[in-house]
């Protein structure tokens, strides 16, 4: 890559501004929306009241429930909260680029008053002509001049309109002591004004109102929540839990990261502008040693340390390396601020199950995560493919896109033990894909290269990394899902080994929900690489076909080993092992291993077909798509077999040959043959309804207006026995006649079988006892025993119910 080339590369100042925006957006939604949850007083526990009123209780069971009246219930109650909630929302977004527009806009007038800058003298005028022109300005600065310092320095400023250079009076004795120290400093502040004052004055604009109108308002409310509420004069009440660790922490750890994006385009901007003086100077140490700092000044100061500057201006090309902890942060921030978009469209009940938003989401997730990863290829394709050029940005985006969810406030699910194999499998797969894009940067020559790679790469990335939010819920997936399905295959397989190789392939062949994609995007793993070289690698696919005698073989001789079902598994199981024979036994390189498998692959899958098929039909639901599972494992045998040896023989040819089989490829797994009325089912019944943690169904249940309707029954039956302390018959019988409505009130059962008993006994006889209390003290009755019986047994009744509702809270929180 030439000098041309390199310099249309996107700088690492873009990139951490953009992690700056995203992740000022993320914390401001999360915040604002914490607002939106707790004012007005109305509507602080709606969901709560929602989940109640339609009975849908979304607990960490995570099972999804199949009622969709349920659902269609809940939707419709959430909706009469959506004004609100939007408001609150676009409110803070609004107020926060609005106060950092106000800030961009009035700075360069504020800085020049508080400095009293005034105009260079006259002196200074055509030295700094003609550095202007040096730097290759089109439009040349106003310089101005700075009385009040006498240190040798400046510093530019300004908007996109109008850039000023304010210098030190110190520069004016240095030009006659040093020239070429005064001509780089001017150089470097010249340099600012060509690259990046806009982004440095916006990222502060943005960084001070973040502080203004996000951070400080939200640090009040943690010290007076009564500015939440309708009467914000009143000294607040803090409750013990107010300060709820498990979100304040989060919140403080994204406010540290909005100050670290800060930090890092600031410094980011400063070795820019070195590199830039050093091209134009050719001196690779122009200021004679930068000035040293405290080492407090170094960790939150806005320039990098003086070591670090050298360093790039001695190696100027090293600002083209991806930086692990500059791509760690960009993959934070998009990871975070997605999750908190998807909490803010939820709660517009938008974002949900029957329609389209869960597509669209993944896109707008994947085309963020598709641009950080080709940046990191480009970029590192222009610094020269070396040892982790790839592999540390690649693991980078793999941790920011684990920790991001964990970052996410609205996170209560805790970490288990599928979660982790999850998140390691998500890191892992994160910098494949990396190294791979940034392999196939190397080979990009024309522009029509770089938009079919950026294109492919969104496709992978949408695939082999888009089933992220898996990840949250993984123990629960697992429990719920997967392990009735192991249950089943117990009883299928009847041996051990039978059952360890049908658990085996039945396993990614039920969490490949995503088949067609899946074999588009592990089709492009090789695809692409050999379209940009234009090559095909012959001794690789002369390897594959041979390779198919021996796994077609394998099939054959596998046809018969158990039932149907375990003979499948047996069989795909065979196959990889030939995939696997065969690429270490070739010695080929990776992409040229990938197509050998995928050639063994196609080839046993048409062989499956024929062992099994009856009719039009296959005997065993694995016989009917095989092309599910068999490009995974092959992508696995190439990965751990391929590149061990040669490279193999690549021959110049046309794109066709290598086109076509991974078109073939896709169209098996687009077409499939159906299963039998007879093959076994991998997939146990459907339950009739979804299981629901009942403590934490009694804990909703009580936010969402049964604490309340509880305490409206106790107040009314007070109100009867405080008739009866007073031995006042007339209070009496109005006691009674507002406790008949008041327990006849219609509202949900608790979501607990033995609960619900309890209280809807304690309503009943408080209703009974309240219908013959009107008989006698109201008209005058006899009184037959039953009053004071049926309202004793409701107070008794009442009491096992409260108690019973305590005790499920205290063990949903435990």
């Amino acid at each position: 890559m030439n000098e041309g080339e390199r310099s249309r590369v996107p700088s690492g100042t873009t990139l951490r501004f953009a992690s700056l925006v995203l992740l000022a957006v993320a914390t401001t939604l999360q915040i604002f929306g914490q607002y939106a949850s707790t004012w007005p007083v109305a509507t602080s526990f709606d969901r709560a009241r929602c989940q109640v009123q339609s009975g849908l209780y979304l607990t960490s069971k995570l099972e999804v429930e199949p009622d969709q009246s349920k659902w269609d219930g809940y939707r419709a109650c959430m909706a009469t909260f959506l004004g609100g909630r939007a408001a609150w929302l676009l409110g803070g977004l609004v107020l926060l680029f609005g106060v950092a527009l106000l800030i961009y806009l009035l700075r360069p007038a504020w800085l020049r008053r508080r400095r009293d800058l005034v105009p260079v003298p006259d002196e200074l005028v055509e030295p700094l002509a003609e550095l202007v022109e040096e730097a290759g300005l089109t439009k040349a600065p106003t310089f101005l001049l700075d009385r009040t310092n006498l240190r040798a320095g400046g510093v530019a400023f300004g908007t996109h309109r109008r850039k000023y250079v304010a210098l030190n009076v110190g520069m004016v004795a240095l030009r006659r002591i040093e020239p070429e120290s005064f001509r780089a400093i001017v150089l470097h502040e010249l340099a600012h004004v060509r690259n990046d004052v806009t982004i440095t004055y916006a990222t502060l604009a943005i960084w001070r109102a973040f502080v203004i109108a996000v951070l400080t308002p939200y640090v009040l409310t943690l010290f007076n929540p009564m500015l939440l509420s309708l009467t914000p004069w009143r000294l607040p009440s803090l409750p013990g839990d107010w300060f709820a660790p498990n979100v304040l922490w989060r919140v403080i750890a994204l406010v540290l990261l909005v100050f670290a994006a800060r930090v890092a385009v600031l410094r980011a901007r400063e070795k820019h502008a070195d590199a830039l003086v050093v091209r134009w100077t050719g001196d690779p140490d122009p200021y004679r040693l930068p000035p040293t700092t405290s080492r407090v000044r170094r960790w939150l100061g806005h320039h990098p340390a003086p070591a670090s500057r050298q360093a790039v201006m001695r190696d100027p090309k090293s600002l083209l390396r991806p930086g692990f902890w500059e791509t760690l942060g960009s993959a934070l921030a998009v990871q975070i601020a997605w999750w908190h978009t998807i909490t803010g469209l939820r709660d517009l009940t938008w974002y949900r199950e029957g329609n389209e938003s869960f597509l669209v989401m993944r896109v707008v997730w994947a085309i963020p995560v598709a641009a950080l990863i080709g940046l990191v290829a480009w970029r590192g394709a222009a610094f020269g493919p070396r040892r982790g050029t790839f592999a540390w940005p690649g693991l980078a985006i793999g941790l920011g896109l684990v920790l991001g969810d964990r970052l996410d406030t609205q996170t209560v699910i805790p970490l288990g033990p599928h979660s982790v194999i999850g998140a390691a499998a998500l890191a892992g797969t994160a910098v494949l894909v990396t190294i791979w894009a940034g392999h196939c940067a190397t080979l990009v020559r024309t522009r029509w290269h770089g938009w079919f790679l950026g294109l492919s790469i969104a496709v992978v990335a949408y695939t082999l990394l888009g089933w992220f939010p898996e990840v949250r819920i993984a123990d629960a997936l697992w429990r719920n899902n997967m392990v009735p399905v192991l249950d089943l295959l117990h009883g299928y397989a009847r041996t051990l080994p039978n059952e360890i190789g049908l658990k085996a392939v039945a396993i990614p062949f039920l969490m490949n929900f995503n088949r067609v994609l899946t074999v588009v995007s592990l089709a492009l793993l090789w695809l692409v690489p050999l379209l940009l070289r234009r090559e095909f690698p012959r001794s690789a696919a002369l390897a594959g076909v041979i390779g198919c005698a021996p796994a077609v073989a394998a099939v054959a001789l596998l046809g018969s080993a158990g039932t149907p079902l375990v003979a499948t598994a047996w069989q795909i199981l065979a196959v990889m092992a030939v995939q696997l024979v065969v690429v270490l036994v070739a010695r080929v390189d990776r992409v040229g291993a990938l197509l050998t498998t995928w050639l063994i692959g196609l080839a046993a899958t048409a062989a499956i077909w024929l062992t099994h098929l009856n009719g039009t039909e296959v005997d065993s639901v694995l016989a009917t798509r095989p092309h599910q599972v068999l490009p995974v494992l092959g992508t696995l045998a190439a990965l751990l077999a391929g590149g061990l040896g040669r490279t193999g023989r690549y021959v110049r040819s046309r794109p066709i040959w290598a086109a076509g089989i991974a078109a073939l490829g896709v169209a098996v797994a687009t077409w499939w043959p159906p299963a039998g009325s007879s093959a076994m089912t991998l997939q146990p019944p459907t339950p009739a309804g979804a299981a629901v943690n009942t403590d934490e169904a009694i804990a909703i249940w009580v936010y969402g207006g049964g604490q309340d309707r509880v305490t409206t029954v106790i107040q009314a039956n007070d109100k009867v026995f405080a008739g009866v302390r007073a031995a006042d018959p007339a209070a009496i019988a109005a006691g009674c006649e507002a406790l008949g409505p008041v327990v006849r009130e219609r509202f949900p059962d608790p979501p607990d079988a033995q609960i619900a008993a309890t209280w809807t006994e304690a309503l009943r006889a408080l209703e009974s006892g309240a219908r013959s209390c009107l008989v006698v003290f109201r008209d005058s009755g006899t009184d037959d025993g039953s009053m004071t019986k049926e309202f004793l047994r409701g107070i008794d009744q009442l009491k096992v119910t409260q108690k019973a509702l305590v005790e499920a809270q205290e063990r949903a929180v435990s």
